[in-house]
């Protein structure tokens, strides 16, 4: 099989089944590690809390809080073959598109991450209850729905008038970020790139708050009312999470664009 430039999803799987070779003792390791991790974690913080107030919506947090993190560290991890100059070139070489390589990294560094970290925390925490109810009656409430938890979430924003799908896909898009920067980071920086794109966005987030500062109090604009609501084309009215929701996305798509020229650049 010669390397070409056309797509094929046969060679994407023969790319996983070749990762999954190299790295199952690492991916089972990791799986365990992250498994006893969500098990223990959650039993230290219900023993520490008032059990009997334990709820869905506490997992719920619990959750966030771990696919936060988690899913930020993961896709830190994108592109492991280019920490190492050997490993780069044995990456480069293999024979697949660039746009098959492109590809398999986002289904296993951001796409599986979305599908299988809802599942595994969901069968730990459950199985976490279990135990943890037949030594301590007093926690009633250890079943955890993911699915409960997110019409919880709906169901409250419905009660506030804030049903808005602008909202949904600016906190959608949000989390998206969250994955797609620092899988881009890791195509861009050769040593370190969770830390070197975190630092990146810090200078970002701190120049423009920089500007912000600049802009409303050192030339007092906080007091300026645009003509008609509008400012250029924009009614910035009650609109502000469809333009906050846009532009997020207009930030993952180039982001994502500057992850397929780095790593088309590489193969140059």
């Amino acid at each position: 099989m010669e390397p070409n430039n056309l797509f094929s999803i046969h060679r994407i799987i023969l790319l996983t089944k070749q990762s999954l070779i190299i790295n199952k003792k690492l991916i089972a390791i990791s799986v365990v590690g992250l498994s006893g991790a969500i098990f223990f974690i959650l039993m230290f913080l219900q023993l520490r809390s008032t059990i009997i107030r334990w709820d869905n919506s506490d997992y719920m947090t619990i959750f966030n809080y771990f696919f936060i993190a988690l899913g930020i560290i993961y896709s830190g991890l994108s592109f492991p073959a280019f920490r190492s100059k050997e490993r780069s070139i044995d990456y480069l070489l293999l024979p697949a598109s660039v746009a098959e390589k492109y590809i398999f990294e986002i289904l296993t560094r951001i796409v599986v991450f979305i599908l299988i970290f809802p599942l595994l925390f969901w069968v730990f925490s459950n199985l976490e209850g279990v135990i943890l109810h037949n030594f301590v009656p007093e926690l009633i409430n250890y079943k955890f729905s993911i699915w409960q938890g997110l019409l919880e979430i709906l169901q409250k924003k419905m009660n506030i008038g804030l049903i808005d799908w602008w909202v949904w896909l600016l906190t959608i898009q949000g989390v998206l970020f969250l994955l797609i920067a620092p899988f881009t980071g890791a195509s861009h920086f050769k040593k370190s790139p969770l830390l070197k794109t975190l630092f990146t966005f810090t200078i970002i987030i701190v120049g423009y708050a920089v500007l912000t500062y600049f802009l409303v109090i050192v030339l007092n604009t906080q007091g300026y009312e645009p003509k008609n609501g509008k400012v250029l084309f924009l009614n910035v009215g009650n609109n502000l999470p469809s333009i906050f929701a846009i532009a997020i996305t207009v930030i993952n798509l180039c982001l994502m664009t500057i992850a397929w020229f780095r790593l088309k650049e590489k193969e140059v």
